[in-house]
């Protein structure tokens, strides 16, 4: 729970998950969740609407996580290609 006193920026949410910026931007804009509050656009989220979504009984997709390769980008960046010249 953030309570002001520390900043997560989009950019660092969008490093962490591998999520472009702007698809994290569009599904908080469609879920009404951007402010803007004392000259700064800012993440809103309401308790009841945090109990409501955690009280939905949406089916989770599991996948074998045996089958899955993926880097996040920021990870492929850091490795990056080596070329000599």
């Amino acid at each position: 729970c953030q309570t002001g006193e520390e900043n997560v920026q989009i950019k660092d949410i969008s490093l962490m998950t591998g999520i472009k910026t702007e698809d994290i931007i569009s599904t908080l804009q469609s879920l009404n969740m951007i402010r803007f509050w004392k000259g700064q656009h800012v993440v809103f989220v309401m308790q009841d609407f945090l109990k409501k979504y955690m009280a939905q009984k949406k089916k989770i997709r599991l996948c074998d996580s045996n089958c899955l390769t993926w880097t996040p980008h920021a990870e492929r960046k850091k490795g990056g290609s080596s070329t000599s010249d």
